[in-house]
């Protein structure tokens, strides 16, 4: 790993700043940086300069998706509510839960639907409403909740498994997915054809879902709060362990038999990963501040921000893969300009 004085891509391409604040989530709005921070507030930044800090909750942003719109930012706070915030600053409330937190969002682009997952209810919005439309309950706290690619199948996850359901109909049926334990966060395949969770036991549980096959993925050191998909769908990289564990899915069987990848090896955990959107490119976080990025083919390395205060909460690529946004549990933050086609 590097050491305090070493130079790093961050020292000569990149742009650091101080968020004041925990950094909750990234996203891309345009060409501009969201922060969403555990103050409640919303801090913007590109390459060129900073935005006004946009005022938003009442407490910690716990969650936040691009609006389907693309044009502002979907938000969910310890104060209950789910906004959606414009780039004018404009703040626009879309539900009120009282003490109910708003731990998960979920939103299309393709299908215009948003889901928030509220305590033991995920709450559909779909294109142009302004309200919840239609609700639906589950047995115990939601854990996660995926859309599809095509923002029409919903997966929910809570304690004891899974649920799969097209969330544009309030009368949609279920497919119940069963394993025991507390399912986290989730995902689904970009072909649709596979449900993954984090157990808060650690390790990941995976349904086929051709044939309802379980798949076990274990031997992590921490539970997995971070998934992230190449873009053609054969990796699906995971943290909660000292190097980013990337699943094969290439096969008709998925991982199913086949031994992981293994990148970026270091004695810190790693906290957040992030594939690039064009390039079999790897950006990984780790608990003692470090961003790095590695080449999937041989574990080539660049180090992008040296070590030091808090571990990475979030990552995430500008669109078009020429920029990389970090932030840390502890407000530090910076982009990255790599260019359009890294290497």
């Amino acid at each position: 790993m590097i050491a305090l004085d070493e130079a790093v891509l961050a020292d000569r391409f990149g742009r650091r700043l101080a968020c004041e604040a925990s950094v909750s989530a990234i996203e891309w709005v345009g060409d501009v940086a969201w922060f969403a921070c555990g103050d409640g507030a919303i801090r913007r930044a590109d390459m060129t300069g900073d935005y006004k800090p946009l005022a938003a909750h009442q407490g910690a942003i716990l969650t936040a998706a691009l609006d389907p719109n693309g044009q502002s930012l979907l938000t969910g706070g310890d104060d209950g509510r789910l906004l959606r915030v414009a780039r004018d600053g404009a703040v626009e409330e879309f539900g009120s839960f009282g003490r109910h937190w708003v731990d998960h969002i979920a939103a299309s682009a393709q299908s215009g639907l948003i889901v928030a997952g509220v305590g033991k209810e995920a709450m559909v919005w779909k294109r142009g409403a302004t309200k919840p439309t239609h609700r639906f309950a589950f047995a115990s706290t939601i854990g996660g909740l995926a859309l599809d690619a095509k923002g029409k199948r919903l997966a929910v996850t809570e304690y004891g498994g899974a649920s799969l359901l097209y969330a544009n109909s309030s009368d949609s049926g279920r497919l119940e997915l069963q394993w025991g334990g507390s399912h986290l966060a989730c995902t689904i395949a970009p072909d649709g054809d596979y449900l993954i969770s984090a157990m808060q036991e650690t390790g990941l549980h995976g349904w086929r879902l051709s044939d309802m096959t379980d798949l076990a993925m274990r031997g992590y050191r921490a539970k997995t709060r971070s998934f992230s998909w190449n873009r053609r769908g054969k990796w699906l990289a995971t943290s909660g362990d000292t190097s980013a564990i990337l699943w094969p899915f290439d096969s008709k069987t998925g991982p199913m038999g086949q031994r992981p990848l293994l990148l970026g090896a270091s004695e810190a955990l790693v906290s957040r990963v992030a594939f690039h959107p064009r390039q079999d490119i790897l950006a990984i976080g780790y608990a003692d501040g470090v961003v790095a990025l590695h080449n999937v083919e041989d574990d080539r390395a660049l180090e992008v921000e040296r070590p030091g205060g808090e571990a990475i909460s979030a990552l995430s690529w500008r669109g078009d893969g020429s920029v990389l946004a970090w932030g840390a549990e502890d407000g530090r933050c910076g982009l990255l300009d790599i260019g359009s086609q890294p290497r």
